[in-house]
């Protein structure tokens, strides 16, 4: 999977070379992120990750650019090194009072503040969003993994068009947002149309409310061992927030999710907030506070199940030069995949550049 992933990439790459060669600056972009972390003290094996990341865009037409995002890491819980496409996309932009984007082909998920958050160079903390990665418990047995909120970069069309304080957008895509879908891989789930539709309001520089939902499929039939229901559709809800001021910056989202069982429904409910303060030009300190829950009734016993996860992670980062930036935080977490308050710390050093 992962040669295959590479080998396209770089046929992209070698088609638009003669482009790029040709391009001016301003009609092309190309950034490269770089990160290793480390841990220590959990009682949980978690193995030193590693993350390669290059972004590129040129414009092959008056406001249309083509985007291509080419992923390589190393993952946590087991060691293995993978490759994947984040994007593959063709984008059509309008400016104006009213503006319009249109993306068609692969791009990340149309849905979640976390998601943006999904590349080292982003993410304040070292650890991922546990949004984003971490399973939910399989309370039905014979069922798919699913997420509160997956990191998921599906094929599909979205428009989005925006005002001076306000945006609004709809995307239809082949998964389900609670579940990953990416370009590549022998474990691909079937592809299941949803629809996902969201707005934002922006009263003043630096303050941002939305709200979004989506609907579809996130299960086939096929892939279920109890096919009574047929194919099991979720819904989802999901508010986010976002303001920064002086030196400061907190944002934070929340979801309320249902899954269809065989014989009842599923809920998984939480979010995240964080914070971030830059004390100095090289020095920020940040916090982020994770906190979902999932609820099911248990068929053997036909009693009501809760289950929580929380999770608390803080620290401070350094930005040792204007490309490089090291970070250690200590995290603690307790639920779902860990019964207990797991404490551990963590170190990442990131490179982030800007080539063209």
């Amino acid at each position: 999977m992962g040669a295959r992933t590479l080998g396209l990439a770089g046929v992209i790459l070698m088609v638009l070379s003669p482009q790029i060669v040709a391009a001016q600056t301003s009609r092309f972009a190309l950034d490269a992120v770089a990160a290793v972390d480390v841990d220590h003290g959990s009682q949980v094996t978690r193995k030193a990750t590693g993350w390669f990341d290059v972004f590129g865009a040129v414009r092959i037409a008056d406001n249309l650019d083509l985007r291509v995002r080419p992923v390589v890491f190393r993952r946590a819980f087991d060691g293995e090194w993978r490759a994947q496409m984040y994007e593959l996309a063709l984008r059509y932009e309008r400016p104006g009072p009213i503006g319009l984007r249109i993306d068609a082909g692969q791009f990340s998920s149309p849905i979640g503040l976390s998601i943006l958050e999904n590349r080292p160079d982003k993410n304040p903390v070292v650890s991922p969003h546990s949004t984003l990665y971490l399973p939910i418990p399989r309370y039905e047995a014979g069922t798919p993994s699913t997420n509160l909120l997956a990191a998921t970069y599906p094929l599909g069309a979205k428009v989005t068009v925006s005002g001076a304080k306000w945006d609004a957008r709809v995307a239809v895509v082949d998964g389900s947002p609670i579940r990953g879908r990416t370009l590549f891989g022998d474990d691909q789930p079937p592809s299941m149309a949803n629809i996902v539709a969201g707005v934002g309001v922006t009263p003043t520089i630096g303050l941002r409310f939305g709200v979004a939902v989506g609907a579809g499929d996130y299960a086939d039939e096929s892939e279920v061992r109890d096919q009574s229901r047929g194919d099991r559709r979720a819904t989802l809800t999901q508010v986010e927030g976002e303001w920064a001021f002086r030196y400061t910056r907190i944002a934070g989202e929340f979801l309320w999710t249902r899954r269809e069982l065989a014989t009842s429904d599923s809920s998984v409910d939480g979010g995240w907030i964080e914070i971030t303060q830059t004390i100095h030009p090289r020095i920020f300190l940040v916090a982020r506070y994770d906190d979902q829950w999932t609820e099911w009734t248990s068929v053997p016993d036909n009693a009501d199940r809760h289950e929580p996860y929380r999770r608390l992670e803080t620290g401070a980062g350094f930005r040792l030069m204007p490309e490089i930036t090291l970070r250690a935080t200590y995290m603690t977490r307790k639920g779902y995949v860990v019964g207990f308050w797991d404490d551990q710390l963590l170190a990442s050093i990131v490179f982030a550049k800007r080539l063209k």
